[in-house]
């Protein structure tokens, strides 16, 4: 079979139309450092699902059984936003101004990558109007994070709790904390649009944003970084991506989850950047058995011996044959790890052997099935 130039992603034809669409990033501002606003309550540093603080005003933690109309409508956002707000910073460097919080005591904060991946100094701005110099401590760059520290050094700090993805409903109300156009401390609110959704990275890598969650808040360059949370004071998303012509808010923004970032912090933390393993095939758009319609030249499934027309079954034991066990499978193996690939092929059963690799930061060739 000819080798053929294409931009594609490994895993899905879906993806590949994912991967090319354009998107309007919200990076940085209008080029202004902040001038922070007005202090907000401090409140005590907790993971878990407690925000308490008696300084704030009360606002329930934990979602009711049932929701009605009126408690999905008549949100107290001032309150939510008292109790949320002091986890978030600015993230100033010499291009402009996105947002970030904090998340863990120590000073370490999340942001997204495009908005220090080329910056030579990266500044963070607190509520109290103190700027700090940030050091990058690790990134992932597919999910279009990076995390920064700063020396927290009498430095009050507050995390925020986190929300589950599988407790978010389209038409949840949601609320986007961030510096718009370099104007901190801004919140506006919508709702949750749709859930699900993949969107093109654009940090250096084509491995898509998966399980992103689409929201009609306002979200403008500056808001990168920053907190989408729910009606309880929860963080449930990161702000990253608009879709919009102009670059600015067109009611249709994208945040990746904070189930997401929670998955790949542990591994930030310790100073290592997030790399996913790249099988390099494609599968058809649609549901399905995952026949093979094609394989990426030099990747792990062309080096196992993975053929057109092979239907994936397993990944290192681990059933593969739907999409959503395939993503499931391969998110617990880094690049470099051994990898076994279990296929059908005509009436055989075959596991094949290989070494995963990383995700190719240009378009790779296909046509070697």
């Amino acid at each position: 079979m000819s080798r053929r130039r294409a931009f594609a992603s490994s895993i899905s034809a879906a993806l590949i139309a994912a991967a090319i669409t354009a998107a309007a990033f919200l990076s940085f501002g209008n080029g202004e450092s902040p001038g922070i606003g007005e202090p907000s309550v401090a409140i005590q540093y907790e993971l878990s699902e407690s925000l308490g603080s008696s300084q704030s005003p009360a606002v329930p933690l934990t979602p009711p059984d049932t929701f009605s109309s009126l408690t999905r409508s008549a949100v107290d956002w001032s309150s939510v936003y008292a109790r949320v707000s002091p986890s978030l910073v600015s993230v100033v460097t010499e291009a402009g101004t996105g947002s970030g919080f904090f998340v863990t005591d120590d000073g370490h904060v999340i942001t997204n990558l495009h908005v220090v991946s080329e910056a030579e100094q990266v500044y963070v701005y607190l509520q109290d109007r103190s700027r700090h110099e940030a050091e990058m401590i690790a990134k992932d760059a597919g999910n279009d994070l990076a995390l920064l520290k700063i020396d927290a050094d009498a430095t009050e700090i507050s995390v925020p709790s986190f929300g589950r993805l599988n407790d978010l409903r389209i038409g949840d109300p949601v609320g986007a904390l961030g510096a718009p156009f370099g104007l901190p401390n801004s919140l506006t609110v919508g709702i949750v649009s749709a859930l699900d959704r993949t969107r093109p990275s654009g940090t250096g890598t084509l491995e898509p944003l998966r399980s992103m969650i689409q929201t009609d808040a306002a979200l403008n360059p500056g808001n990168s970084g920053g907190m989408l949370v729910d009606e309880f004071g929860r963080v449930v998303g990161i702000p990253t991506q608009i879709e919009s012509a102009d670059r600015s808010s067109s009611g249709i923004g994208f945040a990746v989850s904070a189930e997401a970032m929670l998955r790949s912090l542990p591994t930030m933390l310790q100073g290592e950047d997030v790399e996913r393993s790249y099988l390099g095939v494609s599968l058809p758009p649609t549901g399905g058995r995952l026949e093979i319609l094609d394989v990426v030249c030099e990747s792990a499934a062309d080096r196992a011996g993975v053929r057109v027309g092979d239907v994936l079954l397993r990944i290192n034991g681990e059933s593969a044959d739907s999409f959503a066990e395939l993503v499931e499978a391969l998110a617990d193996i880094a690049p470099g790890d051994e990898m076994t690939i279990t296929v059908r092929r005509g009436f055989s059963r075959l596991t094949l052997e290989t070494t995963a690799t990383a995700w190719p930061t240009e378009p790779p060739d296909l046509g070697c099935g």
